[in-house]
């Protein structure tokens, strides 16, 4: 069969251009060497709990997702508005005062920074809840350690609280990441809630293919070359299409087509369950001391009850970079840090598994110019699409893909 278009990679990109394509009538052949769709946003199911592969979570003010996605049917559950910094050996609570005004007292004495530092926040929240998502994108473009020191943001509450915030969500311990990145990021976070689905994080991806033909989506196949007409699996098999869209992530888009991929920031997550969990309740807790291995710990199951089975209790833990990747004392090092901060408790928690994720996000640095509005066409009549074509985000994957399947559609002259 001679398709419209061949689409390589069931991430999110993949699955948004699938969509689009659907929508216009428009036949296409979604391809994925793994066996199951999603891309990055997968979920296991293990004795009983819900490990999401990394901690990943849907900021519900992505306007691709608004669009994308029916928030009601994911049952969507939120984290609370702020943050527990630990520091000086002990966890201290930095909170939304829009949303949590009653902890406002307590983020005023937290010793996270200056209330100097706090009224800074405050005003930063508001300036970018107010800034429109274009004048973001085309906006200041430096590092954004950078950035928040020419806000006037002290040396203190950056290193305890900015970088351990946005290390998680950016996999960048430095704080180097595109101040464009920054602002779209922090605009998100203030404009909307911090939520896992109720299913996992692989529920997104399943939600995108519901309205999919079954038939048009081909699991557990390796792709190993691609023309703008065709490709050739590792079973030696031709597909034609009229044209081809890449949608992998970016290393194995290299391998692919004649396209420099950017590196990665890489992170480990590591799972415990425990009958009695660490009393965080549902706050996502991050370390402020600078120290350790843990950058952040959450507890998915008091965010979300069917992460865990009943009475017990899940614990995520996320270690930033690829230092620890081959330490074999990874485990025992979590294990004094956390030691540190809940005491002897942890003696009850039991290791589930550990999650090495080499590609958590492309590095985003100056200058994002780079990154954005890279979905294109390549010579070789190749269209490539994904987060890194765009910006590293959920929204960021969807809207690529939804980019080049227009692309893809005016091509083929049915726009």
């Amino acid at each position: 069969m001679n398709y419209d278009v061949i689409i390589v990679g069931a991430g999110l990109a993949g699955l948004s251009c699938a969509r689009e394509l659907h929508n216009a009538n428009t036949s296409f052949l979604l391809v994925d060497k793994s066996d199951s769709l999603g891309g990055r946003l997968r979920t296991d199911y293990v004795n009983g709990y819900l490990l999401d592969r990394g901690f990943q979570v849907l900021f519900t003010a992505y306007p691709a997702t608004k669009r994308e996605l029916n928030y009601e049917s994911l049952n969507l559950h939120t984290f609370y508005p702020g943050s527990l910094v630990r520091i000086n050996n002990k966890f201290h609570k930095i909170g939304d005062p829009w949303r949590k005004p009653l902890d406002l007292f307590d983020t005023i004495r937290a010793p996270i920074g200056s209330v100097k530092d706090k009224l800074k926040v405050g005003f930063l929240r508001s300036a970018l809840k107010n800034k429109s998502l274009n004048n973001i994108f085309n906006g200041q473009d430096i590092q954004t350690i950078q950035y928040l020191k020419n806000l006037g943001f002290s040396e203190q509450i950056i290193s305890t609280f900015f970088k351990p915030l946005l290390g998680g969500v950016f996999g960048d311990t430095e704080l180097v990441t595109s101040s464009v990145m920054f602002e779209f990021i922090f605009s998100m976070m203030s404009s909307g809630e911090t939520t896992l689905p109720e299913n996992g994080i692989q529920a997104i991806p399943s939600q995108m293919a519901e309205s999919l033909p079954e038939k048009s989506i081909l699991l557990n196949t390796q792709v190993t070359s691609v023309t703008k007409n065709a490709i050739v699996t590792s079973s030696g098999d031709q597909i034609n299409a009229n044209t081809v869209i890449v949608a992998t992530d970016g290393p194995s888009a290299e391998n692919l087509v004649q396209v420099s991929s950017p590196t990665y920031n890489s992170s480990t997550c590591v799972y415990f369950c425990a009958e009695k969990p660490p009393n965080i309740r549902d706050y996502l807790a991050i370390n402020g001391t600078g120290y350790g291995p843990i950058n952040s710990l959450c507890i998915p199951s008091n965010i979300s009850m069917s992460y865990a089975p009943k009475d017990k209790s899940l614990i995520s833990i996320t270690v930033l970079g690829d230092k620890y990747n081959k330490n074999a004392n990874l485990m025992s090092d979590v294990l004094i840090q956390a030691r540190e901060w809940f005491g002897n408790e942890i003696d009850n928690w039991e290791h589930l598994h550990s999650y090495i994720i080499p590609h958590v996000l492309p590095d985003q640095s100056p200058p994002f110019s780079e990154i954005k509005d890279k979905t294109i066409y390549l010579d070789s009549g190749v269209l490539v699409c994904g987060d890194y074509r765009e910006n590293g985000s959920i929204n960021g994957a969807i809207s690529s893909g939804k980019v080049a399947a227009n692309l893809a559609l005016a091509k083929l002259g049915t726009l």
